[in-house]
């Protein structure tokens, strides 16, 4: 608005708001840059009451200077010469309900560009962290995404899910995810947000593993998870499961298992990192001898959390992928240097308020289980096509053409990690 002695001027006021004994219908500009103007254009305007040409005043110079520009999707501007005296009461309740109604458009256009993923998660574990992190400290609405968590009881569940193509994007260990792929849901791997701490525990007398050889092993229900990890540790321990050893399935939890150890029922099994704390807490390490680990056998898989994401949706949408990877990321800063971010997670999500197993579960997990580049791990993807490879479409499919670890390697290529964390870090970490 630029006063002019008795006049003001208006860009882009329609006419239909303007009292019929002064409206006139001005000369329509384009400029390249509206806001600033043009000075080398010089335009002739002209204003007269209707009816009255007596009345018209003719005025020539540069373009007048107006509000907004083509940046914002203003292509014209049409300019009004406004007796000031009109410039009050109800033209001005007027002006104002447009700039109301401009900025709440404006407001509703950002709203529309926020998008809407639905992610399906199962199990709850703490490797799932960054997800519920992000989510709760709002770094997905930061990274333009709006996230609507479902989380899922069972595995059964999980299964229906993958059926029924309730989700956009799936958080929960490789093998489920590839039979779903096998079953015809076109799924892509693209992050890994870490991996279940387990250990081969054995009797103290048990100090090889060749000596497991004869012996009784127990491990999960067949064709589970926590079976797999069995004879894949095995298998990569050089024991063949199947007639160096006797498996005895115990059912799903590693605590059952592991007590029978302790009653010297069987002879070894494995055993996550939590049931250690519980066994260190009570004095009874003594009473068994660690065998093998995640970082000796090079296996870390089962109970981790594997992204999946539905590949018309990778192809159609790549930035807001992106964006959600990116909000991963940004919660395993956020997690290793706010220890209290961490606590506050595992408090909620898996009810753990015990300061000591807080403080086990933060060494454990943050500080060394999730990585800080969240890389597809193309070994778990493996073992599952190997379980299910009988399935139709995973006929004549390996791992490499279910993961896509591009995302994550843009992302480390634009710096994104060295200013996460203000310096270089080895890839992978």
């Amino acid at each position: 608005m630029k006063n002019a002695g008795r006049f003001i001027f208006f860009g882009s006021i329609p006419r239909s708001l303007l009292p019929k004994s002064y409206s006139q219908t001005s000369k329509s500009l384009s400029f390249p840059n509206a806001s600033i103007g043009n000075p080398d254009e010089t335009v002739t305007r002209s204003t007269c009451a209707q009816g009255h040409s007596t009345q018209c005043r003719t005025m020539t110079g540069p373009p007048i200077k107006t509000f907004g520009g083509d940046d914002f999707g203003i292509k014209s501007h049409k300019l009004f010469l406004i007796p000031r005296k009109l410039v009050a009461g109800k033209f001005i309740l007027i002006l104002v309900v447009l700039i109301l109604g401009s900025a709440l458009a404006a407001e509703a256009s950002i709203a529309a560009e926020t998008a809407t993923v639905t992610v399906v998660s199962y199990p709850a574990r703490p490797p799932k962290l960054p997800l519920w992190l992000a989510r709760d400290a709002g770094l997905f609405e930061k990274n333009g995404l709006n996230i609507t968590l479902k989380e899922l009881n069972s595995s059964e569940e999980l299964m229906r899910s993958l059926q029924k193509r309730e989700g956009q994007i799936y958080a929960a260990t490789a093998n489920w995810l590839v039979s779903g792929i096998g079953d015809g849901f076109d799924l892509v791997f693209v992050a890994n947000t870490g991996y279940s701490v387990v250990k081969l525990l054995a009797q103290p007398s048990i100090t090889r593993p060749e000596q497991l050889k004869g012996k009784k092993v127990a491990t999960g229900e067949l064709n589970s998870s926590q079976d797999r990890i069995t004879r894949e540790a095995l298998q990569r321990l050089g024991l063949n499961p199947e007639r160096d050893v006797t498996l005895v399935p115990m059912g799903g939890r590693s605590v059952t298992r592991l007590n029978a150890l302790l009653r010297g029922e069987i002879d070894a099994t494995t055993s996550n990192e939590d049931n250690l704390f519980d066994l260190e807490r009570r004095g009874e390490m003594g009473k068994v001898r660690v065998l093998a680990d995640n970082e000796s056998l090079k296996l870390f898989i089962g109970g981790g959390v594997d992204f999946a994401v539905a590949r018309p949706l990778l192809i159609k949408a790549r930035p807001m992928v992106k964006g959600f990877i990116r909000a991963l990321c940004e919660a395993i800063a956020l997690a290793r240097q706010d220890r209290a971010q961490a606590d506050r997670i595992y408090g909620r999500y898996l009810n753990v308020k015990d300061p000591a197993l807080l403080d086990f579960m933060y060494r454990t997990y943050v500080q060394i289980a999730i990585p800080q580049r969240p890389f597809p791990k193309l070994e778990n993807v493996a073992l599952g096509v190997d379980e299910f490879a009988a399935k139709q479409e995973l006929k004549g499919k390996s791992a490499k053409d279910l993961v896509d670890a591009t995302i994550i390697q843009e992302i480390e290529n634009d710096g994104f990690f060295e200013r996460l964390y203000q310096k270089p870090r080895e890839h992978g970490e």
